[in-house]
């Protein structure tokens, strides 16, 4: 269970969740990149790969590890803030009554961390981006927690709502 009115930072175990992703991320990139390069010697293609790295997985390191130490969100009975941001500082307080639906998220690396995606919609028209002629949503706010926490706050919500 989270605690209600203090501000909560996100569990370790969503700093490896990410990490990784950023690990998958470069490793695919470097693929991507070395494929053109694939009669290069061995050599050239390891040097390759560490000039990516450098290049693009320290800078996202750095920055995975600042915006993971700036999150926090606060849960009160009536409404969750959610405070992010490196550069820009963004606030968010979402209040329970406009909530229309709240749901968990697993994916295959979701579920390896035992973590869970909680997004968490209103009827806002912010959700809806238009681009190039088609539409996406996103929703108002959203969280990595650890299983049992992220059914917990599911829940939460969600009985808040119905009162």
């Amino acid at each position: 269970m989270i605690s209600l009115n203090t501000p909560t930072k996100l569990p370790s175990k969503i700093r490896w969740y990410w990490l990784t992703k950023i690990i998958i991320l470069i490793f695919f990139i470097s693929l991507i990149f070395s494929f053109p390069f694939m009669f290069l010697t061995e050599n050239a293609l390891s040097n390759l790969f560490k000039i990516l790295l450098i290049v693009i997985g320290l800078p996202l390191f750095l920055y995975l590890l600042l915006y993971y130490n700036s999150f926090k969100f606060i849960i009160e009975d009536t409404k969750i803030t959610i405070n992010s941001g490196v550069i820009i500082k963004n606030s968010k307080s979402i209040p329970f009554n406009i909530v229309q639906n709240v749901e968990n998220v697993r994916g295959i690396l979701h579920r390896v961390f035992g973590i869970s995606k909680v997004n968490i919609w209103t009827s806002s028209p912010e959700q809806i981006r238009a681009y190039k002629g088609s539409t996406t949503h996103k929703p108002d706010g959203s969280l990595d927690l650890i299983i049992e926490d992220g059914d917990w706050l599911k829940n939460f919500i969600l009985s808040k709502h119905s009162n």
